[in-house]
């Protein structure tokens, strides 16, 4: 499956924890990095700025959920505590955008060691806000084939 992941950092060496971020990735597949990385503010407007980019990763793993699943794991071996808060300042952000395979929206329970997450994870392909962040189009945009996955081209 191809998939589309985006990447943040807004806390301690940003730029270091997404290259974490991408070597890790490559544990699941191959990874096609962006070459435009972008700083943006918080969202939230108080918290330090983001440094965000997108990679594309081809892997085995065929369910989404399953691969949303290997993310949130990669996350909190980053460092990443989503215990203060939805908003909070991060090590590492992984969200997945879009996938070349089934679209749709999934709730599903929790495995063991994800309950930490809440007793139940929530996915929706492609992502609902995705296409209203450049921080997420930019970086996907100059990739040198951005609509290879699924056919979903940023901005259109």
């Amino acid at each position: 499956m191809k998939a589309v992941i985006a990447l943040g950092s807004n806390l301690g060496d940003r730029r270091a924890h997404l290259d974490a971020g991408l070597v890790s990735l490559r544990t699941l597949g191959t990874v096609v990095p962006s070459p435009l990385v972008m700083e943006t503010p918080d969202e939230s407007g108080t918290g330090p700025a983001y440094l965000n980019t997108v990679a594309l990763l081809v892997t085995e793993e065929v369910d989404p959920k399953r691969l949303l699943e290997a993310l949130l794991r990669l996350e909190l071996v980053a460092g990443r505590d989503r215990g203060t808060g939805k908003n909070a300042p991060r090590t590492l952000d992984l969200d997945l955008i879009t996938t070349d395979g089934p679209r749709g929206a999934w709730t599903w329970e929790a495995p063991e060691d994800l309950q930490s997450l809440g007793p139940e994870l929530t996915l929706e392909l492609p992502h609902p806000r995705a296409f209203r962040r450049p921080f997420v189009l930019e970086p996907w945009r100059a990739l040198s084939d951005p609509g290879e996955c699924g056919g979903v081209i940023p901005g259109k």
